[in-house]
């Protein structure tokens, strides 16, 4: 079975996922896998000083060490993270949100619980360059006196 997308490097953020084919909206793309953790359990940093934690509907999460935890943020995504049940537990899948073409790089709305709004802007910025780029990969919801989408980036 040929690979529906491939890593390589990326013009928004060191590696990043590109479609390897034409694909539909609402494709299911590739399963975000890692290491698991219970309820409660807090993950420790990666070898390379960060984590790709996502927190799941149950309370559990997965720190991502599989290619999908390669696709990068964008304000302006084509992709989404879903949640599944699967062998007793929830499971997370990237899909296509929209139709992709081949060569696009794969993005979703990281949509990060930040409560500081200084650190929304500055410890996780956004570099997605999107005509309408929020200027950070916060959730605008979240951060405190964030008033939602930006139509600029705010410094």
């Amino acid at each position: 079975m040929v690979s529906k997308v491939v890593a390589r490097r990326s013009p928004l953020h060191g590696v990043g996922l590109f479609a390897t084919r034409d694909l539909e909206a609402g494709e299911k793309l590739i399963e975000y896998k890692g290491k698991r953790y219970e309820k409660g359990d807090r993950p420790e940093l990666g070898d390379d000083g960060i984590t790709k934690f996502l927190r799941l509907s149950d309370g559990s999460g997965i720190d991502g060490t599989g290619w999908a935890a390669l696709a990068n943020h964008g304000c302006l995504p084509n992709c989404e993270l879903l949640e599944e049940e699967g062998r007793g537990r929830p499971r997370a899948w990237l899909y296509a949100l929209k139709d992709v073409m081949s060569g696009e790089e794969l993005v979703w709305d990281y949509c990060l619980d930040i409560r500081s709004r200084r650190d929304a802007y500055s410890d996780w910025a956004c570099a997605c360059g999107a005509e309408d780029c929020r200027g950070t990969m916060a959730d605008p919801k979240t951060v405190r006196g964030a008033t939602g989408r930006a139509s600029k980036k705010i410094k």
